[in-house]
């Protein structure tokens, strides 16, 4: 039987693998792929999400086992970040391709990412306030 720490840490490369895979599919922009790796990718995140409450070893046991948990924990985190940076200008994009089709639709768009009130939100405000 695997330890918690073992299977730990392999989910953590497991899911580098995974993030590496996310990256290969935004920059190809193959939405088929990018679906089955998110999937794969939320499977291994509640897959660890349930192992904490496993991990039972001694403090002692635990101080010789940071090293790889904080070099996989390191990975993911670089990983994660370099791929939020490739979908950040898109879902910008997205945004402002909603906003502006719900212009051009008449309807309000409510808040702006930022808090503010969105455009077509202070027009709307603005013509009942006359």
């Amino acid at each position: 039987m695997t330890s918690p720490d073992a299977a730990a840490v392999g989910g953590l490369d497991a899911l580098v693998e995974c993030l590496e895979a996310e990256y290969r599919a935004l920059l190809a922009e193959d939405h088929e792929r990018l679906e089955a790796v998110l999937a794969r990718k939320e499977q291994l995140l509640s897959d660890l999400a349930a192992l904490p409450a496993a991990l039972g070893r001694p403090q002692s046991d635990r101080a010789r086992a940071q090293a790889p948990w904080k070099q996989a924990l390191a990975r993911v985190r670089e990983l994660n970040q370099r791929n939020a940076m490739v979908l950040a200008p898109r879902a910008a994009g997205n945004r402002a391709r909603l906003r502006f089709l719900q212009s051009a639709l008449g309807r309000d768009t409510g808040y702006a990412a930022d808090g503010s009130v969105a455009s077509g939100r202070l027009r709307a405000i603005q013509t009942q306030n006359r």
